[in-house]
């Protein structure tokens, strides 16, 4: 696996490495990333390749990857040199900025690629900061980034990716249906069943009726709306608290528009939570939400604190981007509200509020649906007889 951030940080990677290993696959992972040091490092089973490179010039290669094909030849070169020593099947990159590497290892290399498309990554550029600004906005372009992703989709041998819609999106680039597999971003429930429960942080917010957002603090996640929704709130029902769990660029100005609205008190910033932590905040909240503006992206995302959210038996409260909303109502998990509608969102809050035998009822619905359906061991399955299949191959 090539990855371009510090490991152990992502855990859909982590999972599905994990679980590769459980199914009999010796499974190393280049870790290309602002690691303190450069090494080689076992964790929990995996052969974690560290190399080190600063965070300005790993973001600027993947940010214009699509333009330069700097990310590709540096890419190449640290996958080269493993594969000149050691033995590896399949190269699995994580996320399209990587695919490009594909060609230069296939010059000297015989192995296969997979490609997991963590995201709809031409469409999310537009939601950050750096592909936005002078002069990146000036250098990063759309439609090349769109040309480039035909052409190294080709180059994939089998494609991964997230949902339905990314996944229909891929074969309409001309990728055959059967090599393109699903594998949403579920919960690994056996992991969360080991994790302890943190009091410190249940005795924090037991005398309140909270809802948990967990995630990153990014220009679409609709977080602004929901710090809006707090000064109604804050009327109607007293102890209505809001814990955001995460972090990202929109911090510090989530932090100055809760001060605006005289709600600074009842909003909790948490900063980024270890996922042992992001157990107890959820057993603590009554109410999770998923509040994304609707985008092209996020009206295709698998988010994993959606399933998060109904495993532990949390009514989520979503706007209506199609692949949330289309799941939310399929198991009558939660309300769905207009994105970026705050008057909506005080409304359908505030009748979880209320309605407290609905809410338990929504919040049932949900961690059923998990259990029998979207729990990691279950949708993991398709990746799994993927590589079976590869192995049979070579």
């Amino acid at each position: 696996m090539v990855l371009d951030k510090e490991f152990p940080t992502d855990l859909r990677v982590e999972n599905e490495a994990t679980s590769l290993i459980r199914d009999g696959h010796m499974v190393g992972l280049l870790s290309i990333a602002d690691n303190p040091k450069e090494e080689i490092a076992d964790v929990k089973g995996i052969k974690v390749y560290r190399k080190k490179i600063t965070r300005f010039k790993r973001d600027k290669m993947h940010g214009l990857a699509g333009m330069i094909p700097w990310m590709d030849y540096f890419v190449a070169q640290q996958v080269n040199k493993i594969l000149d020593s050691e033995q590896y099947d399949v190269i699995h990159f994580h996320d399209l900025y990587l695919f490009g590497a594909a060609r230069l290892i296939r010059k000297k290399h015989d192995v296969f690629f997979v490609g997991d498309m963590h995201e709809n990554y031409v469409e999310v550029i537009k939601d950050y900061k750096w592909a936005t600004k002078f002069p990146n906005r000036l250098i990063v372009s759309k439609a090349k980034w769109e040309r480039k992703e035909r052409e190294w989709l080709a180059d994939m041998d089998r494609l991964v990716t997230v949902s339905e819609g990314i996944q229909q999106r891929i074969i309409s680039k001309g990728v055959s249906e059967e090599n393109v597999i699903l594998v949403p971003n579920t919960i690994h429930t056996r992991l969360f069943d080991e994790f302890e429960t943190d009091p410190e942080i249940t005795d924090k917010f037991k005398d309140y009726f909270s809802l948990v957002y967990v995630g990153g603090f990014v220009g679409n996640r609709g977080l602004e709306h929901v710090i809006e929704g707090m000064k109604a709130l804050k009327k109607e029902a007293p102890d209505i608290r809001l814990i955001l769990v995460g972090d990202g660029d929109m911090r510090r100005q989530l932090e100055t528009l809760a001060k605006q609205h005289d709600v600074e008190n009842r909003v909790f910033f948490e900063g980024w939570q270890s996922q042992e932590a992001i157990k107890s905040y959820l057993e603590a909240a009554d109410v999770g939400l998923v509040p994304f503006k609707r985008t092209p992206q996020t009206d295709n995302s698998s988010s994993n604190k959606l399933f998060q959210y109904m495993y532990f038996e949390l009514p989520v409260l979503a706007t209506n981007c199609i692949s949330v909303e289309k799941l939310v109502k399929k198991e009558n998990a939660g309300l769905i509200y207009e994105s970026e509608n705050t008057q909506q969102f005080v409304e359908n809050a505030m009748k979880l509020y209320e309605n407290r035998e609905l809410a338990r009822s929504l919040g049932k619905n949900g961690k059923r649906a998990v259990d029998e359906t979207y729990c990691w061991d279950i949708t993991i399955q398709p990746m799994l007889d993927m590589y079976k299949d590869l192995s049979e191959i070579t």
